[in-house]
Protein backbone atom coordinates (compact mmCIF):
# COMPACT_ATOMS: atom_id res chain seq x y z
CA UNK A 1 0.00 0.00 0.00
CA UNK A 2 1.68 3.37 -0.87
CA UNK A 3 -0.14 6.81 0.63
CA UNK A 4 -0.01 10.26 -0.29
CA UNK A 5 -1.45 13.22 2.14
CA UNK A 6 -2.85 15.94 0.36
CA UNK A 7 -3.90 19.33 2.45
CA UNK A 8 -5.88 22.01 0.63
CA UNK A 9 -5.52 24.68 2.54
CA UNK A 10 -7.72 27.98 1.91
CA UNK A 11 -5.42 31.31 2.90
CA UNK A 12 -7.81 33.96 2.75
CA UNK A 13 -9.18 36.62 5.02
CA UNK A 14 -11.82 34.73 6.63
CA UNK A 15 -13.77 37.92 7.68
CA UNK A 16 -13.23 40.13 4.94
CA UNK A 17 -16.01 38.94 2.63
CA UNK A 18 -18.81 39.39 5.12
CA UNK A 19 -17.65 42.91 6.23
CA UNK A 20 -17.00 43.91 2.55
CA UNK A 21 -19.98 46.30 0.61
CA UNK A 22 -19.19 46.07 -3.08
CA UNK A 23 -20.46 49.16 -5.46
CA UNK A 24 -20.23 50.11 -8.95
CA UNK A 25 -22.04 52.59 -11.29
CA UNK A 26 -21.17 50.89 -14.43
CA UNK A 27 -23.34 47.66 -13.94
CA UNK A 28 -26.10 46.06 -15.66
CA UNK A 29 -29.46 46.73 -14.25
CA UNK A 30 -30.44 43.08 -13.28
CA UNK A 31 -26.80 43.08 -11.60
CA UNK A 32 -27.38 42.27 -7.44
CA UNK A 33 -23.04 43.42 -6.24
CA UNK A 34 -24.60 43.47 -2.38
CA UNK A 35 -25.78 39.78 -2.85
CA UNK A 36 -23.58 38.25 -5.37
CA UNK A 37 -20.05 39.15 -4.59
CA UNK A 38 -21.05 38.11 -1.24
CA UNK A 39 -21.17 34.51 -1.96
CA UNK A 40 -18.41 32.02 -0.17
CA UNK A 41 -18.57 29.98 -3.89
CA UNK A 42 -19.74 30.89 -7.25
CA UNK A 43 -22.80 28.83 -7.93
CA UNK A 44 -23.15 27.09 -11.50
CA UNK A 45 -23.70 29.19 -14.52
CA UNK A 46 -26.02 28.98 -17.45
CA UNK A 47 -24.41 29.79 -20.86
CA UNK A 48 -26.24 32.01 -22.07
CA UNK A 49 -26.13 33.59 -25.93
CA UNK A 50 -25.66 37.26 -26.26
CA UNK A 51 -25.48 39.65 -28.72
CA UNK A 52 -21.34 40.39 -28.02
CA UNK A 53 -19.18 39.95 -30.49
CA UNK A 54 -18.94 36.17 -31.71
CA UNK A 55 -20.47 34.91 -28.74
CA UNK A 56 -23.56 33.04 -29.67
CA UNK A 57 -22.89 29.70 -31.42
CA UNK A 58 -25.65 28.25 -33.08
CA UNK A 59 -25.10 24.71 -31.75
CA UNK A 60 -27.79 24.33 -29.85
CA UNK A 61 -25.42 24.42 -26.33
CA UNK A 62 -26.34 27.91 -25.60
CA UNK A 63 -29.77 29.08 -24.15
CA UNK A 64 -31.78 32.71 -24.67
CA UNK A 65 -30.83 35.41 -22.49
CA UNK A 66 -33.89 35.60 -20.44
CA UNK A 67 -36.42 38.26 -20.64
CA UNK A 68 -36.53 39.04 -17.04
CA UNK A 69 -32.92 38.36 -15.99
CA UNK A 70 -33.52 40.11 -12.36
CA UNK A 71 -33.24 37.49 -9.43
CA UNK A 72 -30.45 35.35 -10.52
CA UNK A 73 -26.80 35.20 -9.76
CA UNK A 74 -25.32 37.55 -12.28
CA UNK A 75 -22.12 38.65 -10.39
CA UNK A 76 -20.71 41.89 -12.53
CA UNK A 77 -21.92 42.41 -15.56
CA UNK A 78 -20.69 46.10 -17.24
CA UNK A 79 -23.24 48.25 -18.96
CA UNK A 80 -20.49 48.79 -21.57
CA UNK A 81 -19.15 46.44 -24.42
CA UNK A 82 -15.05 46.73 -24.61
CA UNK A 83 -14.10 48.01 -28.40
CA UNK A 84 -12.54 45.97 -31.21
CA UNK A 85 -9.02 45.97 -29.52
CA UNK A 86 -11.10 44.40 -26.01
CA UNK A 87 -10.17 48.41 -23.93
CA UNK A 88 -12.88 49.91 -23.03
CA UNK A 89 -13.32 53.46 -23.53
CA UNK A 90 -14.25 53.90 -19.78
CA UNK A 91 -13.05 51.22 -17.85
CA UNK A 92 -15.79 49.78 -15.39
CA UNK A 93 -15.10 50.29 -11.83
CA UNK A 94 -15.49 48.22 -8.48
CA UNK A 95 -15.08 49.61 -5.68
CA UNK A 96 -15.43 47.75 -1.93
CA UNK A 97 -15.53 49.34 0.92
CA UNK A 98 -15.26 47.67 4.80
CA UNK A 99 -15.82 48.74 8.08
CA UNK A 100 -12.91 47.81 9.65
CA UNK A 101 -9.30 47.13 8.29
CA UNK A 102 -8.13 43.71 6.98
CA UNK A 103 -4.74 42.32 5.71
CA UNK A 104 -4.51 39.60 2.67
CA UNK A 105 -2.04 37.80 0.66
CA UNK A 106 -4.09 39.16 -2.57
CA UNK A 107 -7.27 38.60 -4.78
CA UNK A 108 -8.32 35.73 -6.29
CA UNK A 109 -11.13 36.65 -9.25
CA UNK A 110 -13.46 34.80 -10.80
CA UNK A 111 -14.92 35.79 -13.74
CA UNK A 112 -17.14 34.31 -16.49
CA UNK A 113 -16.47 30.34 -16.61
CA UNK A 114 -18.86 29.28 -19.62
CA UNK A 115 -18.01 31.57 -22.64
CA UNK A 116 -14.27 31.37 -21.15
CA UNK A 117 -14.30 35.52 -20.77
CA UNK A 118 -12.10 38.00 -18.36
CA UNK A 119 -10.44 40.73 -17.74
CA UNK A 120 -7.05 40.33 -19.50
CA UNK A 121 -6.03 44.09 -18.16
CA UNK A 122 -6.64 45.93 -14.71
CA UNK A 123 -5.94 47.46 -12.09
CA UNK A 124 -5.89 47.25 -8.19
CA UNK A 125 -5.52 50.54 -5.41
CA UNK A 126 -5.49 49.60 -1.91
CA UNK A 127 -6.73 52.23 1.02
CA UNK A 128 -6.02 52.66 4.33
CA UNK A 129 -8.75 54.01 7.14
CA UNK A 130 -7.57 57.34 6.31
CA UNK A 131 -8.43 57.31 2.77
CA UNK A 132 -5.10 57.26 1.77
CA UNK A 133 -3.51 55.32 -0.98
CA UNK A 134 -1.70 52.02 0.29
CA UNK A 135 -0.36 50.26 -3.27
CA UNK A 136 -1.42 49.87 -6.52
CA UNK A 137 -1.02 47.25 -9.38
CA UNK A 138 -1.60 46.41 -12.59
CA UNK A 139 -2.68 42.68 -13.07
CA UNK A 140 -3.19 40.67 -16.97
CA UNK A 141 -4.91 37.67 -16.17
CA UNK A 142 -4.78 34.81 -18.45
CA UNK A 143 -7.60 32.95 -17.18
CA UNK A 144 -11.16 32.80 -15.66
CA UNK A 145 -9.59 32.08 -12.14
CA UNK A 146 -6.99 34.42 -11.67
CA UNK A 147 -4.61 35.44 -8.71
CA UNK A 148 -3.88 38.69 -8.28
CA UNK A 149 -0.81 38.02 -5.79
CA UNK A 150 -0.18 41.71 -3.46
CA UNK A 151 0.11 41.06 -0.13
CA UNK A 152 -1.63 44.14 1.53
CA UNK A 153 -2.43 45.05 5.42
CA UNK A 154 -4.76 46.82 7.12
CA UNK A 155 -6.34 47.85 4.38
CA UNK A 156 -9.80 49.96 4.38
CA UNK A 157 -11.38 49.93 1.49
CA UNK A 158 -10.29 48.29 -2.73
CA UNK A 159 -10.90 49.55 -5.98
CA UNK A 160 -10.60 47.29 -9.27
CA UNK A 161 -10.90 49.66 -12.94
CA UNK A 162 -10.79 47.14 -15.43
CA UNK A 163 -9.52 48.04 -18.71
CA UNK A 164 -9.51 45.23 -21.35
CA UNK A 165 -11.30 42.36 -22.22
CA UNK A 166 -9.58 39.06 -23.94
CA UNK A 167 -11.62 39.61 -26.76
CA UNK A 168 -13.12 41.99 -28.20
CA UNK A 169 -16.52 43.20 -28.15
CA UNK A 170 -17.48 41.70 -24.69
CA UNK A 171 -19.41 42.71 -21.48
CA UNK A 172 -17.08 42.46 -18.37
CA UNK A 173 -18.09 39.71 -16.79
CA UNK A 174 -16.71 39.30 -12.65
CA UNK A 175 -18.62 36.38 -10.93
CA UNK A 176 -17.05 36.49 -7.76
CA UNK A 177 -13.94 37.37 -5.47
CA UNK A 178 -11.78 35.84 -3.04
CA UNK A 179 -9.56 37.92 0.05
CA UNK A 180 -6.89 35.53 -0.83
CA UNK A 181 -5.45 32.40 -2.45
CA UNK A 182 -6.08 28.66 -2.18
CA UNK A 183 -3.00 26.46 -1.48
CA UNK A 184 -1.94 22.83 -1.87
CA UNK A 185 0.14 20.87 -0.62
CA UNK A 186 1.38 16.55 -0.60
CA UNK A 187 4.07 14.47 -0.85
CA UNK A 188 7.44 16.38 0.74
CA UNK A 189 5.56 19.10 1.47
CA UNK A 190 3.81 17.60 4.50
CA UNK A 191 5.96 16.72 6.83
CA UNK A 192 3.50 15.79 9.43
CA UNK A 193 -0.11 15.27 9.68
CA UNK A 194 -1.43 13.98 12.66
CA UNK A 195 -6.00 13.54 13.28
CA UNK A 196 -7.32 12.64 16.20
CA UNK A 197 -11.10 12.04 16.12
CA UNK A 198 -13.00 11.48 18.94
CA UNK A 199 -17.24 10.72 20.18
CA UNK A 200 -18.69 9.96 23.01
CA UNK A 201 -21.72 7.97 22.67
CA UNK A 202 -23.93 9.69 25.47
CA UNK A 203 -22.54 13.22 24.74
CA UNK A 204 -21.62 13.83 28.36
CA UNK A 205 -19.35 15.79 26.13
CA UNK A 206 -18.81 16.96 22.90
CA UNK A 207 -15.34 15.67 21.59
CA UNK A 208 -13.34 18.33 19.24
CA UNK A 209 -11.68 16.53 16.09
CA UNK A 210 -8.07 18.17 15.92
CA UNK A 211 -5.28 18.28 13.36
CA UNK A 212 -1.59 18.63 14.29
CA UNK A 213 0.14 19.33 10.61
CA UNK A 214 3.80 20.31 9.70
CA UNK A 215 4.84 21.93 6.31
CA UNK A 216 7.97 22.38 4.23
CA UNK A 217 7.89 25.28 2.16
CA UNK A 218 10.94 26.04 0.17
CA UNK A 219 10.52 29.67 -0.05
CA UNK A 220 9.90 30.17 2.82
CA UNK A 221 6.66 31.67 2.73
CA UNK A 222 5.67 30.93 6.16
CA UNK A 223 8.57 32.38 7.85
CA UNK A 224 7.54 34.87 10.43
CA UNK A 225 10.95 37.07 9.22
CA UNK A 226 10.03 36.85 5.53
CA UNK A 227 8.85 40.36 4.98
CA UNK A 228 7.06 38.98 1.32
CA UNK A 229 5.82 35.81 3.05
CA UNK A 230 2.32 35.27 4.20
CA UNK A 231 2.59 34.33 7.91
CA UNK A 232 1.34 37.84 8.86
CA UNK A 233 -1.99 37.55 7.52
CA UNK A 234 -2.79 34.03 8.16
CA UNK A 235 -5.80 34.09 10.53
CA UNK A 236 -7.96 32.34 12.88
CA UNK A 237 -10.44 30.04 11.41
CA UNK A 238 -8.90 29.47 8.02
CA UNK A 239 -10.09 26.31 6.56
CA UNK A 240 -7.87 23.07 5.98
CA UNK A 241 -8.96 20.03 3.97
CA UNK A 242 -7.24 16.73 4.54
CA UNK A 243 -7.03 13.96 1.98
CA UNK A 244 -5.34 10.57 2.12
CA UNK A 245 -4.79 9.27 -1.38
CA UNK A 246 -4.20 5.42 -1.32
CA UNK A 247 -2.82 2.84 -3.91
CA UNK A 248 -3.84 -0.45 -2.14
CA UNK A 249 -0.55 -2.25 -3.78
CA UNK A 250 2.38 -1.44 -6.43
CA UNK A 251 0.36 -3.16 -9.49
CA UNK A 252 -2.66 -1.51 -8.93
CA UNK A 253 -2.72 2.21 -10.78
CA UNK A 254 -6.32 3.30 -8.71
CA UNK A 255 -5.76 5.64 -6.22
CA UNK A 256 -8.39 6.06 -3.54
CA UNK A 257 -9.02 9.67 -2.02
CA UNK A 258 -10.05 9.54 1.44
CA UNK A 259 -11.54 13.01 2.59
CA UNK A 260 -9.85 12.78 6.09
CA UNK A 261 -12.14 16.20 7.22
CA UNK A 262 -12.35 19.88 7.52
CA UNK A 263 -10.50 21.66 9.78
CA UNK A 264 -9.64 25.89 11.09
CA UNK A 265 -6.71 26.88 12.32
CA UNK A 266 -6.44 27.74 15.79
CA UNK A 267 -2.37 28.01 16.47
CA UNK A 268 0.39 28.15 14.40
CA UNK A 269 4.19 28.37 14.96
CA UNK A 270 7.68 28.67 12.37
CA UNK A 271 9.86 26.05 13.60
CA UNK A 272 12.21 27.00 10.86
CA UNK A 273 12.93 29.59 8.01
CA UNK A 274 10.89 26.76 5.82
CA UNK A 275 8.78 24.88 8.56
CA UNK A 276 5.78 25.94 9.90
CA UNK A 277 3.49 23.67 12.62
CA UNK A 278 -0.56 24.72 12.71
CA UNK A 279 -2.96 23.09 14.92
CA UNK A 280 -6.71 23.40 13.50
CA UNK A 281 -10.16 22.47 14.78
CA UNK A 282 -13.11 20.87 13.41
CA UNK A 283 -16.61 23.10 13.40
CA UNK A 284 -16.91 21.69 17.25
CA UNK A 285 -14.50 23.33 18.22
CA UNK A 286 -15.75 26.47 16.19
CA UNK A 287 -18.65 26.43 18.40
CA UNK A 288 -16.73 26.15 21.65
CA UNK A 289 -15.82 29.90 21.20
CA UNK A 290 -19.34 30.88 20.06
CA UNK A 291 -21.27 32.32 22.52
CA UNK A 292 -25.14 31.50 23.00
CA UNK A 293 -27.96 33.70 25.18
CA UNK A 294 -30.02 30.32 26.32
CA UNK A 295 -33.30 30.44 27.47
CA UNK A 296 -36.07 27.98 28.30
CA UNK A 297 -37.95 25.86 25.88
CA UNK A 298 -40.96 23.79 25.11
CA UNK A 299 -40.12 22.97 21.66
CA UNK A 300 -38.80 20.66 18.61
CA UNK A 301 -35.25 19.61 18.84
CA UNK A 302 -35.24 20.51 15.42
CA UNK A 303 -36.43 24.53 16.21
CA UNK A 304 -33.65 24.48 19.42
CA UNK A 305 -30.54 22.73 17.15
CA UNK A 306 -31.28 25.19 14.41
CA UNK A 307 -30.84 28.14 16.56
CA UNK A 308 -27.81 26.95 18.51
CA UNK A 309 -26.56 25.92 15.30
CA UNK A 310 -27.63 28.96 13.13
CA UNK A 311 -24.75 29.87 10.74
CA UNK A 312 -22.99 26.83 10.70
CA UNK A 313 -24.09 23.91 8.27
CA UNK A 314 -25.21 20.57 10.22
CA UNK A 315 -27.35 17.46 9.15
CA UNK A 316 -29.71 16.48 11.89
CA UNK A 317 -31.44 13.03 12.02
CA UNK A 318 -35.30 13.34 10.68
CA UNK A 319 -36.56 11.51 13.33
CA UNK A 320 -34.14 13.25 16.49
CA UNK A 321 -35.68 16.42 14.81
CA UNK A 322 -39.28 15.51 15.16
CA UNK A 323 -38.92 15.25 18.59
CA UNK A 324 -40.35 17.13 21.42
CA UNK A 325 -37.81 19.35 23.63
CA UNK A 326 -38.08 21.47 26.95
CA UNK A 327 -36.08 23.15 29.66
CA UNK A 328 -33.68 25.40 30.42
CA UNK A 329 -30.22 26.47 28.87
CA UNK A 330 -27.77 29.11 30.32
CA UNK A 331 -25.33 31.21 28.96
CA UNK A 332 -22.48 29.67 27.63
CA UNK A 333 -20.82 28.60 24.17
CA UNK A 334 -23.06 26.70 21.03
CA UNK A 335 -20.85 23.59 21.84
CA UNK A 336 -22.00 23.23 25.86
CA UNK A 337 -25.83 24.35 23.90
CA UNK A 338 -25.84 21.66 21.58
CA UNK A 339 -23.95 18.95 24.26
CA UNK A 340 -27.38 19.29 26.36
CA UNK A 341 -29.60 18.37 23.63
CA UNK A 342 -27.67 15.53 22.53
CA UNK A 343 -27.46 14.34 26.20
CA UNK A 344 -31.16 14.63 26.53
CA UNK A 345 -32.63 13.02 23.05
CA UNK A 346 -29.90 10.57 22.86
CA UNK A 347 -27.71 11.55 20.16
CA UNK A 348 -24.42 11.50 18.97
CA UNK A 349 -22.29 14.72 17.20
CA UNK A 350 -19.42 13.88 15.36
CA UNK A 351 -17.80 16.48 12.51
CA UNK A 352 -15.43 13.63 10.83
CA UNK A 353 -14.47 13.23 7.07
CA UNK A 354 -16.93 15.83 6.78
CA UNK A 355 -17.40 19.91 6.88
CA UNK A 356 -20.63 19.63 8.78
CA UNK A 357 -21.79 19.00 11.98
CA UNK A 358 -23.69 16.06 12.12
CA UNK A 359 -26.13 14.37 14.65
CA UNK A 360 -27.66 10.92 14.56
CA UNK A 361 -28.86 8.22 16.92
CA UNK A 362 -26.16 5.94 18.02
CA UNK A 363 -26.25 2.74 15.95
CA UNK A 364 -26.90 -0.12 17.49
CA UNK A 365 -26.71 -2.87 15.04
CA UNK A 366 -23.20 -3.83 13.95
CA UNK A 367 -21.63 -3.23 10.92
CA UNK A 368 -18.04 -4.63 10.30
CA UNK A 369 -15.78 -7.19 11.64
CA UNK A 370 -12.17 -6.05 12.47
CA UNK A 371 -9.95 -9.20 12.26
CA UNK A 372 -6.50 -10.15 13.43
CA UNK A 373 -4.96 -9.76 9.99
CA UNK A 374 -6.03 -5.69 10.04
CA UNK A 375 -4.32 -5.00 13.29
CA UNK A 376 -0.68 -4.39 13.89
CA UNK A 377 0.70 -6.64 16.45
CA UNK A 378 1.97 -3.33 18.90
CA UNK A 379 -0.33 -0.92 20.87
CA UNK A 380 -3.21 -3.92 21.37
CA UNK A 381 -4.63 -3.84 25.13
CA UNK A 382 -8.08 -4.81 26.58
CA UNK A 383 -9.06 -2.70 30.12
CA UNK A 384 -11.73 -3.76 32.27
CA UNK A 385 -13.73 -1.00 33.26
CA UNK A 386 -15.57 -0.33 36.77
CA UNK A 387 -19.03 -1.80 37.50
CA UNK A 388 -21.22 1.15 37.41
CA UNK A 389 -24.34 -0.55 39.77
CA UNK A 390 -26.67 2.27 39.31
CA UNK A 391 -27.76 5.70 38.13
CA UNK A 392 -29.30 9.04 39.70
CA UNK A 393 -30.82 11.15 37.60
CA UNK A 394 -32.36 14.66 38.48
CA UNK A 395 -35.19 16.00 36.12
CA UNK A 396 -36.48 19.70 35.56
CA UNK A 397 -39.21 21.48 35.14
CA UNK A 398 -39.54 25.12 34.63
CA UNK A 399 -43.19 27.23 34.91
CA UNK A 400 -43.25 30.99 34.73
CA UNK A 401 -43.64 32.78 38.22
CA UNK A 402 -46.38 35.16 39.11
CA UNK A 403 -44.36 37.81 41.44
CA UNK A 404 -42.20 40.14 40.09
CA UNK A 405 -39.02 40.42 42.05
CA UNK A 406 -35.45 42.66 42.12
CA UNK A 407 -33.33 41.10 39.65
CA UNK A 408 -30.41 43.20 39.71
CA UNK A 409 -29.35 46.38 41.94
CA UNK A 410 -26.03 48.48 41.19
CA UNK A 411 -24.38 51.80 40.81
CA UNK A 412 -23.19 51.89 37.21
CA UNK A 413 -21.50 54.55 35.01
CA UNK A 414 -22.99 55.89 31.78
CA UNK A 415 -22.32 53.30 28.57
CA UNK A 416 -24.17 50.43 27.61
CA UNK A 417 -24.37 47.12 30.16
CA UNK A 418 -24.93 44.02 29.95
CA UNK A 419 -26.37 42.45 32.76
CA UNK A 420 -26.52 38.74 33.56
CA UNK A 421 -28.77 36.99 35.81
CA UNK A 422 -28.25 33.98 38.05
CA UNK A 423 -31.86 32.48 37.51
CA UNK A 424 -33.67 32.55 34.24
CA UNK A 425 -36.59 35.02 33.53
CA UNK A 426 -39.57 36.08 31.35
CA UNK A 427 -37.65 37.96 28.83
CA UNK A 428 -40.92 40.37 28.24
CA UNK A 429 -41.77 41.07 32.21
CA UNK A 430 -38.05 42.71 32.59
CA UNK A 431 -38.41 46.36 33.46
CA UNK A 432 -35.48 48.57 34.30
CA UNK A 433 -35.41 51.88 36.37
CA UNK A 434 -32.44 54.55 36.33
CA UNK A 435 -31.65 53.17 32.63
CA UNK A 436 -32.93 51.93 28.95
CA UNK A 437 -33.75 48.78 28.17
CA UNK A 438 -32.15 48.06 24.47
CA UNK A 439 -32.02 44.25 24.65
CA UNK A 440 -33.65 41.41 26.26
CA UNK A 441 -33.42 37.81 26.81
CA UNK A 442 -34.05 35.01 29.71
CA UNK A 443 -30.78 34.94 30.93
CA UNK A 444 -29.41 38.71 30.38
CA UNK A 445 -30.62 42.27 29.71
CA UNK A 446 -28.49 45.33 28.01
CA UNK A 447 -29.19 48.56 29.51
CA UNK A 448 -28.41 51.73 28.57
CA UNK A 449 -27.27 54.22 31.40
CA UNK A 450 -26.72 58.24 30.60
CA UNK A 451 -26.66 59.40 33.80
CA UNK A 452 -23.90 57.84 36.33
CA UNK A 453 -26.35 55.78 39.38
CA UNK A 454 -28.26 53.51 40.67
CA UNK A 455 -29.81 50.94 38.03
CA UNK A 456 -32.72 48.34 39.39
CA UNK A 457 -33.63 45.52 36.81
CA UNK A 458 -37.34 43.74 37.98
CA UNK A 459 -38.98 40.71 36.85
CA UNK A 460 -40.86 37.58 36.89
CA UNK A 461 -38.34 34.67 37.30
CA UNK A 462 -39.01 30.58 36.01
CA UNK A 463 -39.54 28.49 39.05
CA UNK A 464 -37.74 24.96 38.99
CA UNK A 465 -38.44 22.12 40.11
CA UNK A 466 -36.65 18.77 40.11
CA UNK A 467 -37.19 15.16 40.28
CA UNK A 468 -34.99 12.10 40.75
CA UNK A 469 -34.71 9.05 39.31
CA UNK A 470 -33.07 6.43 40.72
CA UNK A 471 -32.36 2.95 38.39
CA UNK A 472 -30.28 -0.03 39.48
CA UNK A 473 -28.11 -1.80 36.68
CA UNK A 474 -29.42 -5.74 35.95
CA UNK A 475 -27.70 -9.03 36.63
CA UNK A 476 -25.02 -7.61 39.18
CA UNK A 477 -22.97 -9.94 40.97
CA UNK A 478 -23.75 -11.04 44.12
CA UNK A 479 -20.59 -8.80 45.57
CA UNK A 480 -20.91 -5.43 43.72
CA UNK A 481 -20.20 -2.29 45.47
CA UNK A 482 -22.13 0.47 44.95
CA UNK A 483 -21.06 2.41 42.35
CA UNK A 484 -23.48 4.91 41.38
CA UNK A 485 -23.48 7.63 38.47
CA UNK A 486 -25.15 11.05 39.29
CA UNK A 487 -26.72 13.28 36.85
CA UNK A 488 -27.46 16.58 38.23
CA UNK A 489 -26.87 19.33 35.68
CA UNK A 490 -28.81 18.21 32.18
CA UNK A 491 -30.87 20.90 32.32
CA UNK A 492 -33.24 19.88 29.24
CA UNK A 493 -33.67 16.59 30.66
CA UNK A 494 -37.53 16.77 31.84
CA UNK A 495 -39.21 14.47 34.10
CA UNK A 496 -40.74 12.21 30.67
CA UNK A 497 -36.72 11.84 29.71
CA UNK A 498 -35.54 10.58 32.57
CA UNK A 499 -35.85 6.84 32.14
CA UNK A 500 -34.61 6.24 28.94
CA UNK A 501 -31.46 8.63 29.99
CA UNK A 502 -30.98 6.35 32.97
CA UNK A 503 -31.07 3.37 31.03
CA UNK A 504 -28.63 4.39 28.06
CA UNK A 505 -26.40 5.07 30.32
CA UNK A 506 -26.82 2.30 32.30
CA UNK A 507 -26.76 0.34 29.19
CA UNK A 508 -23.67 2.26 27.90
CA UNK A 509 -21.49 1.49 31.31
CA UNK A 510 -22.59 -2.31 30.80
CA UNK A 511 -20.12 -2.30 27.85
CA UNK A 512 -17.17 -2.91 30.39
CA UNK A 513 -14.17 -4.00 27.77
CA UNK A 514 -11.95 -1.08 26.15
CA UNK A 515 -10.05 -2.41 23.50
CA UNK A 516 -7.35 -0.35 22.06
CA UNK A 517 -5.40 -1.18 19.00
CA UNK A 518 -3.43 -0.14 15.95
CA UNK A 519 -4.99 -1.53 12.54
CA UNK A 520 -4.78 -0.51 8.64
CA UNK A 521 -7.53 2.14 8.39
CA UNK A 522 -10.61 1.28 6.00
CA UNK A 523 -13.93 2.52 5.76
CA UNK A 524 -14.97 2.50 9.40
CA UNK A 525 -15.70 5.92 10.88
CA UNK A 526 -16.83 6.62 14.60
CA UNK A 527 -20.03 5.39 15.92
CA UNK A 528 -19.72 2.35 13.84
CA UNK A 529 -21.17 -0.48 15.88
CA UNK A 530 -18.01 -2.87 15.25
CA UNK A 531 -17.31 -6.85 16.07
CA UNK A 532 -13.41 -7.01 16.96
CA UNK A 533 -10.99 -9.96 17.28
CA UNK A 534 -9.32 -9.86 20.29
CA UNK A 535 -6.53 -11.73 22.25
CA UNK A 536 -7.53 -16.10 22.04
CA UNK A 537 -10.26 -15.27 19.46
CA UNK A 538 -12.60 -13.63 21.71
CA UNK A 539 -14.35 -11.33 20.28
CA UNK A 540 -15.61 -7.90 21.42
CA UNK A 541 -18.74 -6.06 20.19
CA UNK A 542 -19.00 -2.17 20.68
CA UNK A 543 -18.98 1.20 19.52
CA UNK A 544 -15.93 2.87 17.57
CA UNK A 545 -15.20 5.75 20.02
CA UNK A 546 -11.82 7.22 19.00
CA UNK A 547 -9.20 7.04 16.04
CA UNK A 548 -5.89 8.46 15.79
CA UNK A 549 -3.60 8.92 11.99
CA UNK A 550 -1.05 9.34 11.45
CA UNK A 551 -1.06 10.24 8.28
CA UNK A 552 2.48 10.39 6.92
CA UNK A 553 3.18 7.52 8.10
CA UNK A 554 0.57 5.29 6.29
CA UNK A 555 -3.08 4.94 6.45
CA UNK A 556 -3.14 3.66 10.19
CA UNK A 557 -5.53 4.23 13.04
CA UNK A 558 -4.95 3.93 16.71
CA UNK A 559 -8.38 2.79 17.61
CA UNK A 560 -10.82 2.45 20.85
CA UNK A 561 -13.79 0.43 20.87
CA UNK A 562 -16.01 0.02 23.93
CA UNK A 563 -18.35 -2.62 24.08
CA UNK A 564 -18.93 -6.53 25.30
CA UNK A 565 -17.33 -9.77 24.89
CA UNK A 566 -19.03 -12.04 23.29
CA UNK A 567 -18.87 -15.83 23.31
CA UNK A 568 -17.13 -17.89 20.45
CA UNK A 569 -18.44 -19.90 17.53
CA UNK A 570 -20.61 -18.38 14.68
CA UNK A 571 -23.53 -18.62 16.99
CA UNK A 572 -22.43 -15.69 18.99
CA UNK A 573 -23.22 -13.27 16.03
CA UNK A 574 -26.87 -14.72 15.12
CA UNK A 575 -28.48 -11.01 14.99
CA UNK A 576 -25.66 -9.12 15.28
CA UNK A 577 -25.70 -8.45 11.37
CA UNK A 578 -28.58 -7.04 9.33
CA UNK A 579 -29.78 -6.40 5.91
CA UNK A 580 -28.59 -3.02 4.07
CA UNK A 581 -25.35 -2.57 6.63
CA UNK A 582 -22.00 -4.39 5.94
CA UNK A 583 -22.57 -7.81 6.99
CA UNK A 584 -20.56 -10.32 8.14
CA UNK A 585 -20.51 -14.09 6.45
CA UNK A 586 -19.53 -16.30 9.36
CA UNK A 587 -18.38 -20.03 9.67
CA UNK A 588 -16.57 -22.01 11.78
CA UNK A 589 -12.95 -20.48 12.09
CA UNK A 590 -13.58 -18.00 9.00
CA UNK A 591 -14.86 -14.50 8.60
CA UNK A 592 -15.27 -12.54 5.65
CA UNK A 593 -16.68 -8.57 5.39
CA UNK A 594 -18.70 -7.56 2.82
CA UNK A 595 -19.48 -4.17 2.11
CA UNK A 596 -22.67 -2.53 1.85
CA UNK A 597 -24.10 1.49 1.38
CA UNK A 598 -22.50 3.16 4.26
CA UNK A 599 -25.02 4.79 6.97
CA UNK A 600 -23.05 8.10 6.15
Amino acid sequence: MRTNTRVEFGLYDVTARGDSVPSSTDTRGFCDLSSDLLLDKVPALPLYGTLETRQFLMDGSYSLFPDSPSGQFWGLWSSQLSDESGRFASPPVLQIRFSKTHSSSGLMLHFYAPTEDWASELTIQWYGSDGGLLTTAVFTPDAVDYYCARKVENYRSIVLTFTATNRPGRYLKLSGLDYGKFLTFEGAEVVEAHILEEINPLSDELSINTLNLTLFNRKGDFSILNPDGVFDVLQHKQKFTVWEDVRENTRSTEIVSHNMGTFYLSDWENTSDTLASFTAVDAIGLLDSAPFNGGVYNTTVGNLVAEVLDGYEYELDAALAAESISGYLPMDTRRTALQQIAFAVGAVVDCSRSDKIKIFPAPERSSGLITYQRKFSDGNKVTLKPLITGVSVTARRYTAGAETEELYKDELVAGTHQITFSSPALADSLAVTGGTLVERGTNYCNVTVTTPGEVVVTGQKYIETTTVLQQTASNLPPNAQDNVLTVTDATLVSPDRAEALAQRILTYYAQRYEQTFRMQAGTEVLADMLIVESFGGEMVRGQLEKMEFDLTGGYRADVRVTGRRLGLGADAYTGEIYAGERSLICCPGKFQSMTAPRRR
